[in-house]
């Protein structure tokens, strides 16, 4: 299918599939979020966008056009020193970010009469979208520059710095938008933060067991032979009995982990098991650790 591409750019397509579909999906998501969702109610935000949105705001200036200069601008300063992955991607998530948002302004939208539910849901979708970037290893670019920039220049850890910025932008939005558009724009940061996290959990959650049983031998053949899983055994030592056992260490999914607890159950009914959420598993058969 690739054949008629270039050797190198066929590599790259193979290698980094998955992060175009996350961050062109999640970049055209934010967009539709900032034009629908956050514009029309004059909604405050941080960051480039949140300078984006204080220029459109004031000046009527187009917000794709800030947030491409403003990154144009940001990866010129810091090129040198941010990997050259980091670089690509969010020079791709700010051309594509661009033509997005100009093509979402060509339309108009209905507006929601309760404006909290308007926050809420634009905090969602553009929580949604960062989650989609961030699962991809890519970056939207602005702050984050910044912060990745500063870190490898003058070697210091800029988060507080970072949130200061942040915080300083939002507040400089008061100049613009009264002080409930000010508090929903922090409604919406909120609820945005949110559901990143909520994001990145559940793409990549997993659910844990950890197995003491006195038939060790059925419940890892079910494992590799059904669940076409592996395991580790872990030798233990009871510490009331002093007898030693075989504790069988196992990471699934939700629903495998649902299989094997009531087939090790319905054979071995004094089987003790330890189930817990895992939010993250790098290792073969998993994530990949060069996508973390």
């Amino acid at each position: 299918m690739l054949t008629f591409l270039p050797s190198k750019l066929k590599q790259f397509l193979q290698r980094e599939w998955l992060t175009i579909i996350y961050t062109t999906t999640g970049t055209i998501i934010i967009s539709f979020a900032l034009v629908a969702l956050i514009m029309p109610y004059r909604f405050a935000s941080a960051g480039l966008t949140g300078i984006a949105l204080i220029s459109h705001y004031a000046l009527n200036i187009s917000p794709a056009w800030i947030i491409a200069i403003g990154n144009t601008v940001l990866l010129l300063w810091g090129w040198k020193v941010l990997s050259p992955r980091f670089v690509i991607w969010t020079f791709y998530v700010s051309i594509l970010m661009t033509v997005s948002v100009m093509f979402f302004e060509l339309f108009t939208y209905p507006l929601i009469q309760n404006v909290f539910l308007a926050a809420i849901l634009g905090g969602v979708l553009g929580g949604l979208g960062m989650g989609l970037i961030f699962l991809g290893g890519g970056s939207s670019g602005g702050t984050d520059i910044i912060v990745m920039a500063a870190r490898k220049k003058y070697g210091i850890d800029v988060g507080m710095y970072s949130f200061y910025i942040n915080m300083g932008i939002l507040l400089a939005s008061w100049f613009v938008v009264d002080l409930e558009q000010l508090l929903m724009g922090g409604v919406l940061l909120y609820i945005e933060s949110l559901t990143i996290d909520n994001v990145l959990k559940s793409f990549d959650r997993r659910k844990q067991l950890m197995i003491i049983t006195q038939k060790p031998g059925e419940v890892k053949r079910f494992i590799i032979e059904e669940l076409d899983r592996s395991a580790t055994i872990i030798d233990a030592r009871g510490a009331y009995s002093g007898e030693p056992k075989n504790m069988i260490m196992v990471v699934l999914t939700r629903r495998q982990a649902m299989e094997l607890k009531r087939h090790v159950v319905s054979i071995d009914p004094m089987t003790f098991i330890i189930l817990s959420d895992v939010a993250e598993v790098v290792g073969d058969g998993f994530k990949h650790w060069k996508n973390i």
